[in-house]
C-alpha cells in the first residue's frame, strides 16, 4: 500500500484559516533582524504566513499581524508590495478602495466570514450557514446538547 505524501498545514495570521504550506506566502525575520518576503520556504529565522489574496494582506497590514508574529518592528512599505506583486504573479486581483488603498473585508467571496462571539452569521457561495453547520465543517464533530 503507498503511504500518502504529507503535507505541511500552517496558518495565515491574518485571516487564520488553515491551508497547505505552499498555498500560503511566507515571511521570515531572519537571524540578523532583517524581514524578507520567503519564495522558497526555506530561509532560516522566525516565519509568518499570509494567505496569497490581497485582503488577507491589506488585513495584515493594517492590524500588524506579521509584525506581531514575527517579534519585529515596524516592517517596510517594499515587502508588503512585494507580496501584492506574487498575488498577482499567482493569478490575483489587488483588492482596492475608492481611494486607491488596498482594502476589502476579509470573508468576501467564499471564505467564512468567523466573527466569533457576536451575532455575525458566515457567509459561503451557496448562502448562510448556521452554527452547527459550521462546527461541523469546522472539526468535523456536532455540538454537544448543552449547546
Amino acid at each position: 500500500m503507498i503511504k500518502p505524501k504529507h503535507i505541511p498545514i500552517r496558518t495565515c495570521v491574518a485571516c487564520r484559516t488553515s491551508d497547505a504550506k505552499r498555498g500560503l506566502l511566507r515571511v521570515v525575520r531572519q537571524p540578523d533582524g532583517a524581514v524578507v518576503y520567503d519564495s522558497k520556504g526555506k530561509l532560516p529565522g522566525r516565519g509568518a504566513y499570509v494567505c496569497a489574496q490581497s485582503p488577507c494582506i491589506a488585513l495584515a497590514r493594517k492590524q500588524k499581524k506579521l509584525e506581531r508574529s514575527l517579534k519585529a518592528s515596524a516592517l517596510p512599505d517594499s515587502l508588503y508590495q512585494e507580496l501584492e506583486s506574487q498575488v498577482l504573479r499567482l493569478g490575483g486581483e489587488p483588492a482596492t478602495a475608492d481611494d486607491g488603498s488596498l482594502s476589502a473585508p476579509v470573508g468576501a467571496g467564499d471564505r467564512p466570514a468567523f466573527a466569533f462571539g457576536s451575532a455575525a452569521v458566515p457567509q459561503l457561495a451557496n448562502g448562510p450557514v448556521s452554527g452547527i453547520a459550521l462546527h461541523i465543517e469546522n472539526c468535523g464533530t456536532a455540538p454537544r446538547e448543552s449547546e
